[in-house]
């Protein structure tokens, strides 16, 4: 396990952003304007500008610098990016949204059956069906963000193994769950550090959020090349 310091890799994230912030504050900025095109707009968001801004940070932080032209340049990386991020949020994102759907329709249920605890005889159970729906989309829910966060966690170095043309979209599950492991808590502290960040971005009206954010793409590559002894602006 290698001697990672966090303090040192987000002074370098930061740096390396005042360098870059015009590229990586504009990936962010359109990933979230196409985020709110109806119907596909999340679908395409994920699909070109996310992984756009992923290889943007891991290039930033591979070489120092990077540009639009390098972030759209290779649309075979960014499919695989894509692929690997679906893997990662198929199973959590079915559980939450049928977790949504059955809470939704219990509530639809519970009003009717209201009117038919008050005015039938089997409103009781009718009742009882409907606290039994509620209880089991909360726990789908619940399971399904437990599992995003753990997919999350030691899942995250696999789009950087992908980049750096180390391994596969599966293969890159593999190495990265290994490495996570290797590195627990190194990884764990980088995460508590981003999640500090985040909320002290989010007290000036959420204004930090356009710094912390984009700066966190650059991170984590940095933590990736760190952990695996790749050479680049890292080691700068």
């Amino acid at each position: 396990m290698r001697e990672v310091s966090i303090r040192q890799l987000w002074g370098r994230a930061w740096y390396l952003f005042k360098v870059n912030w015009l590229l990586l504050v504009g990936l962010l900025v359109l990933y979230v304007i196409v985020s709110f095109i109806p119907f596909i707009g999340g679908l395409i968001a994920w699909l070109l500008p996310l992984p756009a801004l992923v290889r943007v940070g891991y290039l930033v932080a591979r070489q120092g610098q990077s540009s639009f032209g390098e972030a759209f340049g290779d649309l075979s990386l960014l499919l695989k990016v894509f692929v690997y991020l679906f893997i990662l949020l198929l199973i959590p994102g079915i559980l939450i949204g049928l977790g949504y759907v059955l809470m939704l329709g219990s509530t639809v249920a519970g009003v009717a059956a209201t009117y038919a605890e008050a005015y039938t005889e089997g409103g009781k159970e009718a009742m009882s069906g409907v606290m039994a729906l509620s209880g089991t989309g909360g726990i789908l829910v619940v399971v399904g963000y437990l599992l995003l966060f753990i997919l999350s966690l030691f899942g995250w170095a696999g789009y950087y193994a992908i980049l750096s043309e180390r391994a596969g979209v599966f293969s890159a599950i593999g190495q990265s769950f290994s490495l996570t492991a290797q590195n627990f808590g190194t990884v764990f502290l980088g995460l508590l550090s981003f999640i500090g960040l985040v909320i002290l971005g989010a007290i000036p009206c959420g204004l930090g959020l356009l710094v912390v954010v984009p700066m966190s793409f650059v991170f984590w590559p940095l933590l990736y090349s760190a952990l695996t002894g790749e050479e680049g602006a890292s080691h700068a």
